[in-house]
């Protein structure tokens, strides 16, 4: 079958993080459903380019230039807005790299020679220099039937009409449900739910239909009502985010943490924390007041108070947090203060999509610093390297040693 070429500039422009319009979008995702191995492809070409540039030198057979014609010829008549760089430095490098192995796998012979090329046995394993970029506004919604959209590749504007509610995708990575006025004859709409999930590397912020704002972190999973029509306003978590609630005082938020305390709230701000990782959840308050539940025990929190789970079971208070520190990731900053090596560790795993293995006999070490999340992780662990932890990156593998 003849390479479908169309698709080359559309990859181009996500792989480069360029908005695409719906077509485009429309054309992605029919081409990513053709294969399981190109989403694989695509998303490993847009994090990690220095494997970009390994596999370009693994097609010794194949000629730069020629590549480069065939692309540059393709693209430029067609699609004039998309620049071309100049053929100089790096940037080129890796603009020539990506195009090349578009233009294979788009025809099914990369990926069958990358998965085909015979290794000899007495080879020994090429270490290859890696590194990971942050996350981003990546999430999936899964709609009340069954659809699921991803966000990350999906077009801007209305995405479904549920009931009396449509929703759109906003720009800058925000999802808006907006409910249409209605007249008292219509009938009571049966409530439906969607579900927003953010993978690792993943994050995404939401309004709800009734104005309350959600800024959902990395692998995590909200479950809400397309329409609040009960005495409450009811969501269920799993991960970790921050709630800026629409004050009305006749139908109480509530957020249902799963296996944990369940959180009331009039009109407040908040950040709740329960990823199953993690030895405890944690709900702090920024600014208003929350009731939080849990077995039967009821406690009250101030602004800049915190509740946790202990070993038992019991619900602890604690007073003065740092709650910079604590919604810093909703801010774009790692915040840590006093933080363990462990704890550290997590927060990186989760943003980079990385699995770490810890090597040797390491020390008790904290770390305290405010660092940007949109750094790449080799220069976040730059900063956080010591005498006393080294860390070494192995394509999605972070080693943790003395």
């Amino acid at each position: 079958m003849e390479p479908s070429y169309d698709i080359d500039p559309i990859v181009l422009k996500y792989v480069r993080e360029r908005s695409l319009s719906a077509d485009e979008a429309a054309r992605l995702r029919q081409w990513l459903a053709g294969s399981n191995d190109r989403r694989e492809i695509i998303d490993r070409m847009r994090d990690d380019p220095d494997w970009v540039l390994e596999q370009l030198r693994r097609m010794q057979d194949i000629r730069t230039e020629a590549i480069w014609s065939k692309v540059e010829s393709r693209i430029t008549p067609q699609h004039p807005s998309i620049p071309l760089p100049a053929r100089t430095g790096r940037r080129w490098w890796l603009y020539t790299a990506a195009a090349s192995i578009i233009v294979l796998c788009a025809g099914g012979w990369f990926w069958y020679s990358h998965q085909h090329q015979p290794t000899p046995a007495s080879a020994a394993p090429v270490a290859v220099a890696t590194d990971v970029k942050p996350g981003g506004n990546r999430a999936i919604l899964t709609l009340a039937d069954g659809r699921r959209i991803d966000l990350g590749v999906t077009a801007n504007g209305v995405l479904a009409s549920q009931g009396n509610t449509k929703v759109a995708k906003l720009a800058d990575g925000q999802l808006a449900y907006n409910k249409e006025k209605t007249t008292e004859s219509q009938p009571t709409p049966t409530i439906a739910y969607n579900i927003l999930s953010t993978p690792r590397a993943g994050q995404y912020t939401l309004h709800l239909p009734d104005g309350t704002r959600v800024w959902l972190n990395n692998a995590s999973v909200l479950k809400y009502p397309v329409a609040f029509t009960g005495a409450d306003r009811a969501v269920e978590l799993t991960g970790e985010a921050y709630f800026e609630v629409a004050r009305d005082a006749a139908h109480p938020f509530r957020v249902k943490v799963e296996n944990g305390p369940t959180v009331d709230v009039l009109g407040t701000s908040f950040n709740v924390m329960a990823y199953p990782d993690e030895p405890t959840e944690r709900t702090t308050l920024i600014d208003g007041s929350i009731r939080v539940t849990q077995n039967n025990q009821h406690i009250e929190l101030n602004p800049a108070q915190q509740s946790s789970l202990d070993a038992q079971g019991k619900l602890r208070v604690t007073s003065d947090v740092n709650v910079q520190e604590v919604i810093a990731w909703k801010n774009g900053y790692f915040h840590f203060d006093n933080s363990s090596l462990q704890t550290t560790m997590r927060q990186l795993a989760r943003w980079y999509d990385v699995d770490v293995e810890y090597q040797g006999q390491l020390p008790e070490h904290v770390f305290s610093g405010k660092i940007q999340r949109n750094l790449s992780l080799l220069d976040i662990l730059k900063n956080l390297e010591s005498d006393q932890v080294h860390f070494k990156l192995e394509g999605r593998k972070l080693l943790v040693t003395p």
